[in-house]
Parts: C-alpha cells; structure tokens; sequence
C-alpha cells in the first residue's frame, strides 16, 4: 500500500513539475507584434474618390510604375458619366489596387432616409462584388464626409453603413494631417479614419511634410485625391508623380499599403496573441489569434518580433505555405496570419 501512495505521489510531482515546466514556457515567449508591417515606422493609403477618368488612365500606370497600391472609391452612378468601364476598374484590382465603396449616386447620407442610405451602400457593394469578383469590398468612404464626424445625424450614417463594411474615411476631421497610432479608442473610430484632403495648392505642397510628420508619429496617413489631370479638384500629373516620388523616396520607413489591408493590420494587430502550442528539440509550434470574428474578412498577416537568441531556424510553415524569415541580434522576424493555422517553426540542427 505504501509502494501504490508513494508511486502515486511519484507520478504526482512528475506531472505538476511537467505543468509548471510548460507554463514557464509559454510565459517564457517574448515576443513583440510590429506596429506596421515589416517593422515599418509607419503607413500611408493613397485614396482616390467618385471614379473620374484620370483616375485610370493616368494614375494607375504611375502608382504601378512606383509599385504603390492605392485605393478607388467608386461611386458606381459617375463611371459611365466619365467613360469608365469595369474592365477598367477589374484591371486596376488585378494590379493590386482596392476597389471600395463611395455608395450609388453620392448623396448627403445624413440628408435622406435611413432606407434610401442602405440602398446607397448596398448596391454600391453589390455592384462592385459582381464586377470585380478578384477582391470582396470591405471599405467605404463617406461622399462630401457625411458620416465622418461626431454630429448627432452623422452618427445615424455611421451606425447604418456599419454592417455593410469594416471600416470608413472620413474627410479631414481632426487637427492633424494624419491619424495617430492610438486614434482608434473605440470601435467607432474605424469608421471615423481621418484623411488629408489635397484639393489646393498648399495642400500639394505640404504633402512630404505630412508624410515625415506621420513617420515621425507613427501614424498612418490617408491623402485623398480626386482628379489626375481631369475632372474636379484637379491635381496635374506631375504634380502627382511628385507625390509619388516623396512616397517612393520614404519607403524604407512608411508600409504603402491599401486602405482596407492598413485597417485590417491595425484592428488585428492590437487584439492578437502568440501563444506556444508545443515544443521538443526540432519543432516549436505557435498559435496567433485574434478575437476578432470573421477569419475570411481579418486575415491580414502580421510581423511578429520573436525573442529566441538561442533558437536557429530552419523553416517556418503555415497553413501548408513556406514564412520568409530573418534573425538579428536573437531576434527572428517573420510574417503570420491570425487564426487557427498553427505556425510550424522547423528548428536547425
């Protein structure tokens, strides 16, 4: 009887030595989720507003010849106005740019019914879906700003065109040209993302200020632009090409990156955890989550800064696809996707 209750007590300090060993382990990852991705100082969405000619025509091949990725926001009732088609606009998403909502016939929202303003919104995702079936439209810009700021009407639009995206520009509602890192206190304030509106001279030419004052914070800075050449609050071409040029000069230190992905990379990032799963000497396996909901919507991948001075790595696998990976100075840095694909880092021998 005494051997049983001394085995037992054997067994039982083995298994509570094995439970705290692997608590100390989990507790023992040190690790940092970058800011931005690639550990970048900050990010920029180039937006372009109401689907004008120039728009693709001219401002497409020079974001492409400057590899920036831009977001349009089509109002879907001015395209064939301005000779557009939707080849032309599922050419641009095929180049990596982000085709969003700017809603049907760019009303007042905060001036019409709450019915007329869902279908305003709806059709217009509708509409984009159909005609663009490469990328789904996650994102909307509020036509003359309705909906960006905190007037009690506005709060109305907001709360209406919620659920048929992820998050909304705004036009400039705050003092600064660019949304500091810690803007969104609430979850309102995604739909609030505050923008640099470049419709006249001076704002032309302050925009390198803007973008060294948002590295310099931090933050993520939205221009927002309407016509290239032609239309309405008309930016010239090389005044545009300037612009691009003072982006592509910084891109060492600010992530061009669409508006939605920017969105998506600061919501996930500031609500995600890397946790161990399990660990023997060839493989440490991780998880990254979020508590966010839809994982086909949030599926923006993150830069994780992990702490392993002691650890060589070999490979990194997730979901079945190959991470790049980097190390300095102990630390190894690499690009994961929040969800239930666990990430397999195969440790070198």
């Amino acid at each position: 009887m005494r051997k049983i209750v001394s085995h037992c007590c054997t067994l039982t300090c083995f298994l509570l030595l094995a439970i705290i060993s692997f608590g100390q382990q989990i507790k023992s990852l040190n690790y940092t989720i970058a800011p931005w991705r690639d550990n970048k100082k900050a990010a920029a969405s180039i937006t372009l507003d109401d689907a004008i000619l120039g728009q693709f025509t001219i401002a497409v091949p020079l974001l492409n010849k400057y590899n920036i990725p831009a977001t349009f926001f089509i109002t879907a009732s001015i395209m064939q106005q301005q000779n557009i088609t939707w080849q032309m606009v599922k050419n641009a998403a095929a180049q990596g740019h982000e085709i969003a909502n700017h809603t049907l016939t760019h009303p007042h929202m905060h001036a019409i019914p709450v019915a007329n303003m869902i279908y305003e919104v709806d059709s217009c995702n509708k509409l984009i879906d159909k005609n663009v079936p490469s990328q789904k439209c996650l994102t909307l810009a509020y036509p003359f700003g309705d909906g960006g700021n905190a007037t009690d009407s506005e709060k109305i639009v907001l709360k209406v065109i919620e659920p048929y995206c992820i998050g909304a520009r705004a036009t400039r509602n705050n003092k600064l040209a660019y949304n500091a890192y810690s803007f969104a206190t609430t979850n309102d304030e995604y739909y609030r993302v505050n923008c640099d509106v470049i419709a006249d001279s001076a704002a032309m030419v302050d925009l390198p200020a803007h973008i060294d004052e948002t590295i310099a914070g931090g933050g993520w800075y939205v221009p927002l632009y309407h016509g290239i050449e032609t239309g309405w609050l008309i930016t010239k071409k090389d005044v545009f090409e300037k612009h691009l040029q003072a982006f592509d000069k910084r891109k060492s230190e600010i992530w061009m990156t669409p508006f939605a992905n920017a969105l998506k990379y600061h919501k996930e990032r500031n609500c995600a955890t890397l946790k161990t799963v399990s660990e023997d000497n060839h493989t440490l396996v991780l998880s990254l989550t979020d508590t966010l909901s839809n994982a086909s919507v949030w599926d923006e991948p993150l830069t994780i800064n992990l702490n392993k001075p002691h650890l060589d790595v070999k490979s990194i696998v997730q979901g079945g696809h190959s991470v790049p990976s980097t190390k300095k100075e102990g630390t190894i840095t690499f690009n994961a996707t929040p969800g239930s694909e666990k990430i397999i880092i195969t440790k070198a021998k």
